[in-house]
């Protein structure tokens, strides 16, 4: 959120701000989504740590649709705010989220 700054909000952005930019340095430049990454990581850890396998499975499942959608939905739009800029640093930073380009 801080790397971000004023180009971070918790809802996907249809309409581009006049402060938006495109954030590819610090932690951006490592990955595409680092919040969609913690968060993931976080909820599939702990189940792991709980010895929860049903979980663990129920919530991989639940969570890769989730990601899986909010990634496209919000790409397409960088895309259109960003045009060639997000398809080139698309093309070299991973999101590491499984199965999900």
């Amino acid at each position: 959120m801080v790397e971000a700054s004023t180009s971070f909000n918790h809802h996907v952005a249809s309409m581009r701000d006049h402060d938006h930019t495109l954030v590819t340095a610090g932690i951006f430049s490592i990955v595409r989504h680092p919040s969609y990454l913690g968060f993931y990581m976080f909820t599939l850890g702990s189940q792991l740590l709980l010895f929860n396998p049903i979980c663990f499975v129920g919530f991989a499942f639940v969570l890769h649709r989730f990601f899986q959608n909010r990634i496209r939905t919000e790409e397409a739009h960088l895309i259109r705010f960003f045009g060639q800029d997000y398809t080139n640093y698309r093309s070299v930073t991973p999101t590491y989220l499984p199965f999900i380009q």
